[in-house]
């Protein structure tokens, strides 16, 4: 900046020089105590103030252009610089009319001194005035800058403003903390940056920042982008559409922060939550089927001895019928048993458990389901499996209670580097259930934990019914 204002000053003593003639002339700035020799013209060359840069303890409250005795300067280098008895002085003035620089010509004679004959320096002066005036403003706003970017720096959060019609992007803030990548790597388009979002979330950013062109809500997304070890953080980005006069999408700003920590955090406090409540029904599942299923087994069977001892016919009713409401028990207790942990499930796997639950509730509900996957024939992790089947349990469930539907499809389809899963049914949609168990019910939220557990990505959609697409990277 200080360059600038130099070739400022540079420029306005040539046009002196130029206009009127002189081979003397300076151009005094008001420093915090006084004045101080900027620059100078002697015998038609401009110099610097360096080596004459003396401060003249002396104030000035000129408004207007008026002749100064060269005692107001006396003992000071002006006097060596400009040499004259008297001085036609010019003040330049800000916007707030006070004093930003002093022009100083010699006046040699004064019976010959005609204000008029100096028009031309009121010209030079009040331009000085407005490039001074505009130099003040850039240097204020770079230092506001400056103070904004090591704010922004301090709070760990980038800026970002994308134009739409330019599609060009400006990050400002702390780049290399938040992305990991310099500034000049991001580039100001936005391809970079989609590149290195995680493909199951590149969409619905695209749509936020590109395609979403008649919005002008707040929007806010948690995404994953990929840093420089191949993994991937979590960021959140939130921002705001910005519509033209038309209502046109213009530009879309925003901030960027990093979550990573608060969702590694979050994800540790589900899964300790899942894995206590999947333990949990272990626990259950085995004491039915092995403490009381025994348990009532042998009391049918105990039960079923006395038919052998006496020969009522009425007590022999009797002993029928509470040995069928036990062998009910028996059979109850069985299939809570198996529906908190699927021994087919233990036993075979995931895609042999979906289809026998599949198959048993299309023989027993009015809801037509059907089951497809892609020849899966392998086994994954058992926590893999266990959510996953959860996830789908629950899906159904939500079908069977609130969707109304006709007809219902689960999907499992297995892909190289992940597993697509979806549960569509032609019901009523979430939105128009009116209930607690919507998209943000407990039945659903209990399947995004799940998701989230597993490191996957959920999506809640309504569209002739109602579509969960859930995809989990393996």
């Amino acid at each position: 900046m200080s360059g600038s204002i130099d070739l400022i000053y540079d420029k306005t003593l040539k046009i002196i020089m130029d206009l009127l003639h002189v081979k003397s002339a300076a151009i005094l700035s008001v420093g915090d105590s006084g004045l101080q020799i900027e620059r100078f013209l002697l015998k038609g060359k401009v110099k610097s103030r360096d080596g004459v840069g003396q401060l003249i303890h002396t104030s000035f409250e000129m408004k207007e252009p008026s002749l100064i005795a060269s005692s107001v300067f006396e003992g000071t280098d002006v006097t060596a610089v400009v040499d004259g008895a008297n001085y036609y002085a010019f003040p330049c003035l800000d916007s707030h009319a006070r004093m930003i620089a002093l022009i100083l010509l010699p006046v040699i004679d004064l019976k010959e001194f005609k204000a008029e004959n100096y028009s031309l320096v009121h010209v030079v002066g009040q331009r000085l005035s407005v490039e001074l005036e505009k130099s003040r403003v850039i240097k204020e706003r770079e230092s506001l800058s400056e103070f904004n970017a090591s704010i922004l720096e301090s709070l760990d959060e980038v800026t970002w403003d994308y134009s739409i019609t330019k599609k060009k992007i400006q990050w400002f803030g702390a780049i290399y903390k938040v992305f990991g990548f310099q500034k000049e790597e991001l580039g100001n388009t936005i391809d970079f940056f989609l590149s290195k979002v995680h493909p199951s979330d590149r969409v619905i950013l695209e749509d936020k920042l590109i395609m979403n062109k008649q919005s002008d809500e707040k929007f806010l997304v948690d995404f994953q982008f990929e840093n420089l070890k191949g993994g991937f953080n979590w960021l959140r980005i939130e921002g705001v559409m910005h519509l033209d006069k038309s209502g046109n999408a213009e530009r879309v700003i925003g901030v960027v922060k990093n979550v990573h920590n608060e969702k590694m955090a979050e994800m540790l406090r589900i899964r300790a939550m899942i894995k206590a409540k999947d333990s949990e029904r272990k626990r259950i599942a085995s004491e039915i089927h092995d403490s009381l299923g025994q348990t009532l087994s042998v009391a049918r069977l105990e039960l079923d001895s006395l038919s052998e001892i006496y020969k009522d016919n009425v007590f022999l009713e009797k002993v029928k019928s509470v040995s069928g409401l036990i062998a009910g028990a028996i059979q109850e207790s069985r299939a809570i048993s198996h529906d908190l942990m699927p021994p087919a499930l233990v036993d075979y796997g995931l895609i042999p458990a979906l289809e026998t639950m599949i198959s048993q509730l299309d023989r027993s509900s009015s809801v037509n389901f059907s089951f497809f996957h892609n020849e899966i024939e392998e086994r994954f992790e058992e926590d893999f499996e266990t959510n996953v089947y959860r996830i789908c349990q629950e899906g159904v469930n939500n079908i069977l209670k609130h969707a109304q539907a006709k007809n219902a499809t689960v999907q499992v389809i297995r892909h190289p580097n992940y597993v697509y899963v979806s549960i569509e049914d032609d019901g009523l949609g979430f939105a128009q259930k009116g209930d607690s168990e919507n998209a943000s019910g407990l039945g659903l939220k209990n399947m995004a934990n799940r998701v989230a557990y597993l490191g996957g990505k959920i999506d809640f959609e309504t569209n002739n019914g109602s579509i969960i697409t859930i995809e989990i990277s393996i």
